[in-house]
This record gives structure tokens, C-alpha cells and sequence, in this order.
């Protein structure tokens, strides 16, 4: 039996951090998963009706992808495999739209591919980024 991540009541089912409609090749990864009962799930607090929710779980996962992933700055196939517990169909899914460079993949674009194609940052992150890429620029 499942307990709610939040609440702890049984009979939690799982919620899908990033929406199958968004990623749908993650659907089946654990990583993806968190245990909610249907008031936390889907209730006035829940991360499909409040978005602040749905943002602080999306960030709970991006950053636990990155601690994952943080040990150098290109994977291989088997290596993503691995370190997400992927099945050969998820792989596939998961590599078909990822450019793929002589090092391997890139540790921001699996990062981001597993976040449903885009990373979230806040305001100082993003802030942060437009600096450095005027600083690119110039």
C-alpha cells in the first residue's frame, strides 16, 4: 500500500509530476511518480488545480535530476539507462529527439527532455542566464 507523500493517508495513487501529456515516455518512470491520496492530488491544494504546487514538484524532480546527473557533462545511452531505470522502449522514446554528440548525450538536454522539453528556473535563475548571455554576445 502507497501513502500520500504529503499527508500520509493510504490509497494514494500516482501522480505524474511531469503530465503524460507533456513527456508521455515517462509515464512509466519512478522518477516521475509521487504518491498523493486524491484530496492532495486533486483537491484545491494539489498540483492540478494550484500551480505553485505543481511547480515546487517539478523543481523537487529537475533538481533531483541534476544530482543524478552530476557527475560529468555527457551520458551514453546505457549509462541514462541505467541511472534512470529505463526500459528499452523508454530509451528509444526518450533518444529519438535528443542530438547526440561524439561525448554522448548532453547532461542539460537529458535534463531537459526529462522535465517535458524545458528546465524551470526562478526569477534570480533566469536573471542569472540573460547575463550570461549578453556576455555571450559581447
Amino acid at each position: 500500500m502507497k501513502y500520500c507523500e504529503v499527508c500520509g493517508n493510504p490509497n494514494a495513487e500516482v501522480h505524474h509530476i511531469i503530465f503524460r501529456s507533456e513527456a508521455s515516455y515517462l509515464s512509466n518512470v519512478s522518477i516521475n511518480y509521487k504518491y498523493l491520496c486524491s484530496r492532495c492530488h486533486r483537491g484545491k491544494n494539489g498540483p492540478h488545480i494550484n500551480a505553485d504546487v505543481d511547480l515546487k514538484y517539478k523543481r523537487e524532480l529537475q533538481d533531483k535530476l541534476f544530482s543524478l546527473f552530476s557527475y560529468k557533462e555527457y551520458y551514453s545511452e546505457e549509462e541514462i539507462k541505467k541511472i534512470l531505470n529505463l526500459s528499452s522502449s523508454e530509451v528509444i522514446r526518450i533518444f529519438k529527439d535528443l542530438k547526440k554528440y561524439k561525448e554522448g548525450y548532453k547532461k542539460e538536454e537529458i535534463i531537459s527532455m526529462c522535465m517535458g522539453g524545458r528546465l524551470y528556473m526562478d526569477e534570480a535563475e533566469k536573471e542569472l542566464m540573460e547575463l550570461i548571455e549578453r556576455v555571450k554576445v559581447v
